[in-house]
């Protein structure tokens, strides 16, 4: 997953947090999951992003909130709430053509297809619940 998104030029934070992390074999390695991948304008305009990407504890439970078990179509986010791999929920709901997440993250890109990953991009940073 992490190599397909070395070339998508605005996932280029993310994936420098996941190799902060030393996630990267993590990521590569993990079956079948869906990955939602906040866009480097939405670490720009989160003003935690500094905090975040310097705190290594806080790092690893941001990234394990973006991951939820099992491929995920559009159809399947049109309203459902998923438990993540950090063990937060995120709520999703929309059409096919407008997802949000938790109320707040609007989905960009949807259903982008890697060898082990779905991704979607989205518009917003998503911080881990408490």
């Amino acid at each position: 997953m992490t190599t397909a998104l070395a070339d998508v030029p605005e996932a280029s934070t993310f994936v420098s947090a996941i190799e902060q992390a030393g996630f990267t074999d993590r990521f590569n390695d993990e079956a079948d999951i869906t990955v939602f991948v906040p866009v480097n304008d939405a670490f720009d305009k989160y003003e935690g992003t500094e905090e975040l990407l310097d705190n290594e504890t806080a790092l690893v439970s941001f990234l394990g909130y973006q991951v939820v078990d099992g491929r995920k179509t559009p159809a399947d986010l049109a309203q459902a709430t998923l438990r993540t791999k950090q063990g937060g929920d995120i709520k999703t709901e929309g059409t096919a053509g407008e997802i949000t997440l938790n109320d707040t993250a609007e989905v960009l890109c949807s259903n982008i297809q890697t060898a082990n990953a779905t991704v979607y991009l989205i518009d917003t940073v998503l911080p881990p619940p408490d």
